[in-house]
């Protein structure tokens, strides 16, 4: 609960301390995609990909037209299936990125533009559960409380009205080892996303 509250006050003291001295936008993100567990330095594993989704709240800080810094507080699940032993290993996480947004114009007349960010993210553990046979695991105190990593993300915004609406594609790259026990295993997630900026 202590890492919870510090996110939610990190994130609130970026927002309040860009509101300052840039422009500003407010969200919301819905995704879906596949999450998968690994050793550092492979993007995957065949063999254990895990349908996964994503919620929460955007922020967008313009430094100029074409550079930002995205961030946002999300709910996020990671994990992996193994299809050899039938066993799912599902974790929710409460995720903070902190990413640099580069942006160009896609069509100049309606300020559609397509961008690209990259940054790290810090996550905090909600739940951690096995799956097998119909029985349920809790796995709190293997799964390590915190999961860093690093974010890739591509997209387009498209005005609608006086708001944006965002369409991405984003892969996170976990760097931070998942287990306690278990060594050189790491998140890996890549995701669909859909974003309404007010």
């Amino acid at each position: 609960m202590k890492q919870v509250k510090t996110l939610i006050l990190l994130t609130t003291l970026l927002i309040s301390s860009v509101q300052a001295f840039s422009q500003f936008e407010l969200g919301v993100q819905l995704g879906i995609g596949a999450a998968t567990q690994s050793d550092l330095g492979n993007i995957c594993k065949n063999g254990n990909r895990l349908a996964n989704l994503n919620t929460g709240i955007l922020a967008n800080y313009h430094a100029n037209n074409w550079v930002a810094v995205k961030s946002g507080l999300l709910f996020v699940q990671k994990g992996g299936y193994w299809n050899d032993t039938d066993e799912t290993y599902r974790i929710n996480y409460l995720q903070l990125p902190v990413k640099a947004s580069f942006s160009s114009a896609l069509v100049e007349e309606n300020n559609s533009r397509i961008f690209f960010a990259t940054g790290p993210y810090l996550a905090t553990r909600l739940k951690a559960e096995q799956e097998r046979a119909e029985t349920t695991t809790d796995l709190k105190n293997e799964v390590k409380r915190t999961d860093f990593g690093w974010a890739f993300e591509l997209g387009v915004n498209l005005p609608v009205s006086t708001h944006n609406i965002q369409i991405s594609l984003n892969y996170d790259m976990g760097i931070s080892e998942v287990y306690h026990a278990e060594k050189d295993v790491q998140n890996k997630a890549l995701s669909l996303n859909l974003g309404f900026l007010f």
